[in-house]
């Protein structure tokens, strides 16, 4: 009803819908980037200098500023978490499952092993010095306990069984498992192909809040150790766009905004001593 009295009124006064709402998008995204990058130190500043996030995701090629202006906040973030977090001694080692394009094993400026499933990825970080590995994570190609520290950023959404993945990461895993999920104030189940457009492998299954995260954690080999979350968009500064996000959190999306999560979740996790066998 009321999305429909909006619709009409846009009509009648001429407006351009999309190009408000986007532009929302790309000065509130922009102005939270903006805050982050002054905090940043000068070798991470390069490492996003020199990145283009058009290619972030290897196959994907992301064309809208705000977009952009999402992923290299959320890089940021997740850089800081790491650095903030983990310590990684001289003969540890290190793998990224499901990533895109080996900016976060390039960020701790040393050796890393990147798994993915997708050839275009793969290539691309290959072609950054980076040790790439095609396997599904599902059924990692690691022997138990090989591996000392584990990177898993918005990948958990994407599994049929995301207790499975963890408890799979948990066989290999000896020390810590950093990762990252969209943030919902409500768990969602999506069904399958909810999306034509997109490719299935792009598709959300689970989408997990906090809470109903940590109860699936009772089910696996980790115990949570240190939780934050990374704010890509908040609900506005000036009074115009307060007005626009609060009509789209009203009448349309949550936690989402034009169809990118406002938030996302990043958690530490730390391996059972005597955990599941």
């Amino acid at each position: 009803m009321i999305s429909t009295i909006i619709s009409k009124v846009t009509r009648i006064l001429h407006l351009d819908t999309h190009k408000i709402l986007f532009d929302v998008f790309e000065r509130n995204s922009g102005r939270i980037l903006d805050e982050k990058i002054k905090h940043l130190n000068r070798p991470v500043k390069k490492l996003l200098e020199e990145e283009d996030e058009r290619q972030h995701y290897g196959d994907i090629e992301l064309t809208e500023s705000g977009s952009q202006n999402v992923i290299r906040g959320f890089t940021i973030d997740r850089i800081r978490f790491i650095h903030d977090n983990i310590r990684i001694s001289e003969n540890d080692t290190l793998v990224d499952l499901g990533d895109s394009n080996g900016i976060f094993i390039r960020s701790m400026n040393r050796d890393g092993i990147s798994v993915n499933i997708s050839d275009p990825a793969l290539k691309a970080i290959h072609a950054k010095q980076i040790e790439v590995i095609k396997a599904d994570i599902e059924h990692l190609p690691f022997k138990a306990g090989s591996i000392d520290h584990i990177l898993l950023f918005e990948t958990l959404e994407h599994v049929p069984n995301p207790i499975a993945l963890l408890n799979e990461i948990g066989r290999v895993c000896r020390k810590s498992l950093v990762l990252s999920i969209p943030f919902v104030s409500t768990t969602t189940i999506h069904r399958h192909n909810y999306d034509p457009i997109k490719p299935l492998h792009q598709h959300h299954i689970f989408e997990f809040s906090p809470p109903d995260f940590k109860k699936i954690l009772t089910h696996t080999r980790f115990t949570l150790q240190k939780e934050a979350e990374a704010v890509v968009l908040n609900d506005g500064n000036t009074l115009r766009e307060k007005m626009i996000f609060f009509f789209w959190r009203m009448f349309m999306e949550k936690d989402m905004y034009c169809g990118c999560f406002k938030k996302f979740y990043m958690c530490i996790l730390s391996k059972e001593e005597d955990g599941m066998p």
